[in-house]
């Protein structure tokens, strides 16, 4: 009789101790990407001059608006079909729905598209098998100018891209890093220089491209990770 009396103290002693195995488990590793979640980092990527907040279902990612040329850190998101916005500081909004996949790292711009209109996209960053001499490197044209694309060559050597549309990005390219990179509109006689300098190996950058002219286009380097 004993051993049945004391059998409800015995459950619920073990029924403690589970408890507090499981909530133990629960703790949450800050470092760790889990899945259900993916990496993104917003830019303002538009001319069309006004400071730039970043919403995700409704929610501000930026802790300041972003003027024109401006990187936000990447932040984690949860996955699957969001609603992202761009509203800047005159109170007018651009939105659109993207989709993310679980432990992707993305990078979302806002543009001014041909049509004179402001238009959020979207692309996949890859952060992995960076070589320690090296650069790798991916190309963005996110100006809507020029309608012969844009030339981007080694000095003196390899050409990564020609004419390269509005929105295309290209694959990413592997560069040594002391090297410079040589940019120009497709049929122009104006060629600019990227130096060598602003590359380290190792690292991983996206460039893209704004202008309005020839002698206006410029080069944003992005360092990814």
């Amino acid at each position: 009789m004993k051993i049945y009396n004391n059998l409800p103290k015995l459950l619920l002693l073990l029924v403690a101790l589970c408890s507090t195995g499981l909530s133990s488990c629960k703790k949450n590793n800050p470092g760790e990407v889990v899945n259900g979640q993916a990496k993104l980092k917003m830019v303002n990527a538009s001319l069309a001059g006004d400071h730039q907040d970043f919403y995700l279902d409704n929610e501000k990612l930026t802790t300041s608006a972003l003027a024109f040329g401006e990187t936000s850190e990447y932040v984690k998101i949860p996955s699957g079909s969001r609603s992202v916005s761009y509203t800047g500081t005159n109170n007018a909004s651009t939105d659109t729905s993207l989709n993310f996949t679980p432990s992707i790292t993305y990078t979302t711009f806002l543009v001014t598209n041909k049509k004179g209109e402001l238009e959020i996209v979207n692309y996949e960053d890859n952060l992995s098998n960076t070589e320690s001499a090296r650069a790798k490197i991916k190309l963005i044209n996110l100006t809507p100018t020029f309608a012969t694309g844009i030339n981007v060559m080694v000095q003196g050597g390899t050409q990564f891209v020609n004419g390269l549309a509005f929105k295309e990005a290209s694959n990413y390219f592997t560069v040594d890093t002391s090297v410079n990179l040589r940019y120009s509109v497709v049929g122009s006689g104006s060629i600019k220089t990227i130096e060598s300098t602003n590359f380290v190996g190792g690292k991983i950058y996206t460039i893209w491209f704004s202008g309005t002219t020839a002698a206006t286009l410029t080069a944003h380097i992005i360092t990814d990770n």
